[in-house]
Order: structure tokens, then C-alpha cells, then sequence
């Protein structure tokens, strides 16, 4: 096989194609968390890192360059809401209509009656 002069379009073809695939796959992965949560505002990366260390003769003079690849993706974390729980002594329990307040009773709820149901004590 002939020699091929190294450019950013012959990357496309090293390795039998796998560079490009990761870097577009890790494409996809940005655009896909970009549609999935719109609302997220941070930044989404892809990075293709080229590391180049010199190979040389005994004397000291430059014979090649080892080359290698490297292609990650960064996604902002995924957090959830956060809920006060209150601490029982069997765990801790919630209110999933009011996640802010644990101790927020709906109009047909009554207090003692509703933690004894959630504690499983009924």
C-alpha cells in the first residue's frame, strides 16, 4: 500500500473508519442530550485529542512520530429534583405531590392518619 499524506480528511479513513465513527458517535450523544433536555444550558463537548510523540534514530534525529487518537464527549450531569424527606424510624419518607415540604397534606388527608398509612402502621 502506497504512502498517504496525513490531513484532517485522511483521518477519516485510519483505522478502517473507527475514528470517525467514535467522533461522530460521540456527536450523536451531544445533539441527542441537546434534544433530551433543551432546558439544560450547559455546554456539550466532543473532543478529538491527537497526542504526537517523536520516534528517533540513535543519533538523536527525528524518524517518525507516533500518533494516537482520542475522542471523548462531555454531557452535563444529570441531577434530579430534590426532596425533603422526613426521618422515621423505619426510613425516611416523602410527599411526591409536595417535594418541598413532607409535612404538606392534600384536603382529604389528615395528619396522624396519612403518616400511619405511609409508615405501613395502619
Amino acid at each position: 500500500m502506497a504512502l498517504e499524506k496525513f490531513t484532517i480528511e485522511t483521518l477519516a479513513t485510519m483505522d478502517g473508519g473507527r475514528i470517525k465513527e467514535a467522533f461522530e458517535q460521540a456527536l450523536a450523544r451531544a445533539r441527542i442530550d441537546c434534544a433530551d433536555r433543551p432546558g439544560v444550558p450547559s455546554s456539550r463537548k466532543v473532543m478529538l485529542v491527537a497526542t504526537m510523540a517523536p520516534v528517533c534514530t540513535p543519533a538523536g534525529a527525528l524518524e517518525s512520530c507516533s500518533i494516537s487518537f482520542e475522542i471523548s464527549d462531555t454531557l452535563p450531569k444529570r441531577v434530579s429534583n430534590t426532596y425533603d424527606m422526613k426521618a422515621v424510624r423505619g426510613g425516611l419518607l416523602f410527599n411526591e405531590v409536595s417535594r418541598d415540604d413532607v409535612n404538606q397534606m392534600t384536603i382529604d388527608e389528615t395528619g396522624p392518619q396519612r403518616l400511619a398509612v405511609r409508615e405501613g402502621n395502619s
